[in-house]
């Protein structure tokens, strides 16, 4: 497609350059070169790039199980990313080509829906430094994220239209028969608003075939419900939902927590891209791609740090603490970070927890402790997806978990608990006394060693828990504190 520069709104050659400056997420400078360094059709080839995109056509062939023609779209736009000098889009395009060449579906189901929103804020970043060059009335919609609403209230339905098409785009069903034939049809949201209360099929059941599907595992899911009961929303937050909207919904309380929820998982599809290539990256440059990587974890600990006023530092500590028990363990050097990282993050699903509960002052009522037990499950779905740190998914699942069985979420026992997780769970237990909180101080060093020794073998690994013990015999200064 060849573009005339002077037909658009006051843009010609002469500002070709201050563009292309603006074009700061893209390798210009590769770019230009594939253009011979005519700045003006590079600049026709970012546009065609967003004007013939091809994210319609690859999720038709995703969702059909077309392997071969997906294998032709990621393609395609691996050749188109690398004449714009888009290096990640185009790196990640060539892993999925890869996949798809090899029909390795489970890595395809895994990623795909990261591709597809690299590729969008791509898109998008585009168009809001070229909106005069690019044609988008020939070109393909570009998607805003999508949320589709399934309740068989037409008034409920309207409701969330009127409240969120402004800023997002919305579908709707009255049925989870309906919602699931447009599923297959091609429609991919990227948040389903699910009423529980519904005739035939209900939320529940709707929610346990969407999770069953590894097309759709990864979309976040908030129950609509008129309940006000507590065992409703801890049922649902098994069944893998990530929030609950009471009914009749509140307009400002509904957009608030969709932006929060679609912050939130568009965070946990860039940290699972991130992590990926990070520890591609850590193959060939080990020790550099390890200090990166640290800190983004380490950003993403001061982050949960931060939701919480009274744990200042808690995630650091921790990690500390289960780092010194593991080197007591026997633990190589790649354990040792592994457990690390999994410490840090152990407590990621906080996140989901609210902040008038989290930074409550005295005491939780009964009601409130059943809502900051879910933080476990909330943070195992968060990085379920991560695979490549073993056991990261353990260390937040099941920190929780007591030696005897008296733990949450899922009561486990003895060595049926993760060995990270019987870490974690006494270096926990130990910053949890030996910091201050509101409702007390800091315990003494001999206070502290008392209760772990009671703790033996009910709440914590007798054998990892009398690790701790001897770690504290040795800290004679008792330095090792908030």
């Amino acid at each position: 497609m060849k573009h005339d520069v002077g037909q658009f709104d006051g843009e010609n050659t002469d500002d070709a350059s201050e563009i292309i400056e603006r074009l700061t997420f893209l390798n210009t400078k590769d770019g230009l070169q594939q253009c011979m360094d005519d700045k003006d059709f590079y600049l026709d080839i970012v546009s065609t790039f967003v004007e013939d995109n091809v994210l319609d056509d690859m999720q038709t062939c995703y969702l059909g199980n077309d392997w071969g023609g997906y294998r032709v779209k990621v393609h395609a736009l691996k050749s188109s990313s690398a004449y714009i000098g888009a290096e990640e889009l185009r790196a990640k395009a060539k892993r999925m080509e890869d996949a798809a060449k090899q029909e390795d579906v489970e890595y395809i189901n895994m990623n795909h829906h990261h591709l597809v929103a690299m590729y969008e804020d791509l898109l998008r970043n585009i168009t809001a430094v070229l909106p005069k060059r690019i044609n988008l009335e020939a070109s393909s919609q570009i998607k805003q994220f999508t949320i589709f609403v399934v309740d068989d209230s037409r008034l409920n339905r309207q409701v969330v239209v009127e409240v969120l098409s402004n800023t997002y785009n919305i579908e709707e069903a009255a049925s989870g028969q309906e919602f699931f034939q447009q599923l297959e049809e091609g429609i991919l949201p990227d948040l389903v608003l699910l009423d529980v209360h519904m005739p035939r099929e209900n939320g529940h059941d709707i929610i346990g075939k969407l999770k069953a599907d590894e097309r759709y595992v990864h979309i976040p899911v908030v129950f609509m419900t008129h309940d006000n009961d507590l065992s409703t929303e801890l049922q649902g937050f098994k069944e893998g939902a990530v929030d609950f909207i009471t009914k009749p919904l509140n307009p400002a309380l509904l957009m608030a927590r969709i932006n929060r929820i679609l912050d939130l998982y568009y965070l946990q599809s860039k940290l699972q891209e991130e992590i990926q290539i990070r520890t591609q990256a850590i193959l060939d440059k080990t020790q550099q791609m390890t200090i990166m990587f640290d800190e983004i974890i380490q950003a993403l600990a001061n982050t949960i740090d931060a939701k919480d006023k009274y744990t200042k530092g808690h995630s650091d500590r921790v990690s500390k603490y289960s780092v010194l028990i593991g080197k007591q363990m026997g633990y190589t050097e790649m354990q040792l970070l592994h457990l690390k990282y999994a410490a840090l993050l152990h407590d990621i699903g906080k996140i989901g927890i609210p902040d008038e509960i989290i930074n409550k002052n005295g005491s939780l009522t009964d009601e409130e402790f059943e809502v900051v037990k879910t933080h476990p499950v909330i943070g195992g779905d968060i990085l379920k997806t991560i695979t490549s740190v073993k056991d990261i998914y353990d260390g937040a699942m099941y920190h929780h978990e007591h030696y005897d069985g008296s733990g949450y979420p899922e009561g486990l026992y003895g060595k049926g608990i993760p060995e990270i997780a019987r870490i974690i769970n006494v270096a926990d237990s130990y910053d949890a006394m030996t910091s201050r909180r509101s409702y007390r101080g800091m315990l003494t060093q001999e206070e502290v060693r008392s209760e772990l020794e009671k703790g033996l073998g009910s709440q914590f690994d007798p054998i990892i828990g009398s690790i701790m013990l001897q770690i504290i015999d040795d800290d004679f200064g008792f330095t090792l504190h908030e």
